[in-house]
């Protein structure tokens, strides 16, 4: 099986990713907004950073709802999705180019999210780190930070080297590596469509709800709470992801 590249992150979010997650992802978002606000129990207007971005979906949603949004992603091709995807909605959302492992000079949010799996991806685990404490940086006193991310005690738990499984009319055949020193797992997926086959692979570090709060907590969070679902279900091992709420 192959090897991720160390930097697979730079270019795997773009057209093939869009093709395969965005119409599934869209019916979804309203429903996870609502949750978001639920769960960290928010009115506008506030100050929110949703970092990495993507394209905009949820930066996007919490702007029509009336908040203060800035959207950061290090992929140029999904901020002009986004940026598109905000003027057609109408809506003002700030959109800039960043790395997630860095916070932005003199910024202060009252909620920083990291949603949909997005975090994990670095080689190295020091990395991860410092996308938490970038984070924590930029919280205002009682701010909180929103990490979500797919429960890896339950992956590692019932791990599978190879499935099937579809997306819409679209076949994902996944073949998986897991080091277990490491908690990496590296995915090579081939996407099958009426377009052909694509094949790409990448890597993701595998975090249990307990390794998420000895982070978040490692860099001075004064409460983190664990949730199993969107829904604020107590997390457990077969909980399908991992929801931690630190308040600054």
């Amino acid at each position: 099986m192959p090897e991720a590249a160390p930097d697979w992150w730079k270019t795997d979010f773009g057209p093939g990713y869009l093709a395969l997650y965005d119409g599934f992802l869209a019916e979804r978002t309203p429903l996870e907004v609502d949750r978001i606000e639920g769960l960290l129990q928010l009115r506008p207007p506030r100050r929110i950073l949703d970092v990495p971005c993507g394209q905009g979906r949820h930066a996007i949603e919490l702007a029509r709802r009336g908040y203060d949004v800035t959207g950061v992603d290090l992929s140029a091709y999904m901020l002009g999705v986004a940026r598109e995807r905000a003027d057609a909605a109408s809506v003002r959302v700030r959109w800039l180019s960043g790395d997630m492992r860095e916070a932005l000079p003199g910024e202060s949010f009252d909620v920083v999210l990291n949603l949909f799996t997005s975090f994990g991806y670095f080689a190295n685990e020091a990395d991860d780190r410092r996308v938490v404490r970038a984070a924590a940086s930029m919280l205002a006193p009682g701010g909180r930070f929103l990490l979500e991310v797919i429960n890896g005690q339950r992956v590692i738990a019932n791990f599978q080297e190879r499935e099937w499984f579809t997306v819409g009319q679209i076949v994902v055949m996944e073949r998986r590596s897991l080091d277990m020193p490491t908690r990496r797992m590296v995915v090579e997926r081939t996407v099958s469509s009426t377009s052909g086959d694509d094949t790409s692979v990448h890597a993701v570090r595998l975090y249990s709800g307990p390794d998420v709060k000895a982070m978040l907590d490692a860099v001075g969070f004064g409460r983190v709470e664990l949730y199993g679902d969107w829904d604020g279900a107590s997390l457990t091992p077969e909980s399908l992801r991992v929801l931690a709420v630190g308040t600054r």
